[in-house]
């Protein structure tokens, strides 16, 4: 995912307007939807800082471009954290232009078959 992309997934997680980012971040509505478009970039790296605190994200998570969300190892997830984890993964996913409404509900009905394995362990 670009940085846009992920931007644009992290204010629809928190129900925000392009407007109320713009205010949290002193910015121009005209700047959250060039960032989001990805027509341009911050050019402070504080923007990226205020972001991965706002949204509660690595830094990493927004620099990088790409699928990855966790730069960790997996396995030293646990419960909050894992959660959180999945819940970005998924609102990326689901906000991505790249899969289809198909490919959504596959994933949706993929996630719901690996809860009922796992209830039945």
């Amino acid at each position: 995912m670009t940085f846009g992309e992920k931007l644009r997934a992290l204010r629809q997680s928190r129900k925000l307007t392009q407007q109320d980012l713009a205010d949290i971040l002193g910015l121009s509505v005209r700047t959250i939807k060039n960032y989001e478009g990805g027509d341009s970039l911050p050019k402070k790296r504080q923007v990226y800082h205020v972001l991965a605190d706002y949204f509660q994200v690595s830094l990493d998570y927004l620099l990088m471009e790409g699928e990855g969300v966790f730069l960790g190892d997996p396995k030293t997830l646990r419960g909050q954290g894992a959660k959180e984890v999945l819940l970005d993964l998924a609102r990326a996913l689901f906000s991505s232009r790249d899969l289809t409404e198909e490919d959504k509900d596959r994933l949706m009905r993929d996630l719901q078959e690996a809860y009922w394995e796992a209830k039945e362990d």
